[in-house]
């Protein structure tokens, strides 16, 4: 869930800004929460998988770097998809590698909670 907070804050502040504008922010209170369920449960698939991954094998922090390697390309993509189809805009300088690197933190930010707790002893 830290995950989906951290998209759904950054949403909240960069729209209001004007750094992130979409066609997305027009959809009705519904469709924008059916977004954030689906977010969630990405978060979730994601953050199941490396928990199982890391009950297996010690090298899940590495293999989960790789997931973010191969998510850099994805966001890269997407972006150019969607600034094309005018579908998304950025404001204020940013720019679609900044975007990676939030990609990126709101990929890897539920797996570092995890492993932050697990190194403090808690059972997660």
């Amino acid at each position: 869930m830290i995950g989906a907070a951290f998209a759904v804050v950054l949403n909240l502040i960069f729209a209001r800004l004007g750094v992130w504008l979409s066609t997305v922010y027009t959809l009705p209170p519904p469709v924008l929460a059916s977004m954030l369920v689906l977010g969630t449960a990405l978060m979730l698939l994601v953050l199941a998988g490396y928990r199982w991954l890391a009950r297996r094998s010690r090298r899940a922090p590495l293999l989960n770097s790789l997931l973010l390697v191969v998510l850099a390309p994805l966001i890269v993509g997407g972006d150019t998809l969607a600034l094309s189809q005018r579908y998304l805009a950025f404001g204020d300088g940013y720019t679609i590698w900044m975007d990676v690197v939030v990609g990126a933190a709101i990929f890897a930010l539920p797996v570092l909670a995890f492993e932050l707790l697990r190194s403090r002893g808690l059972n997660c």
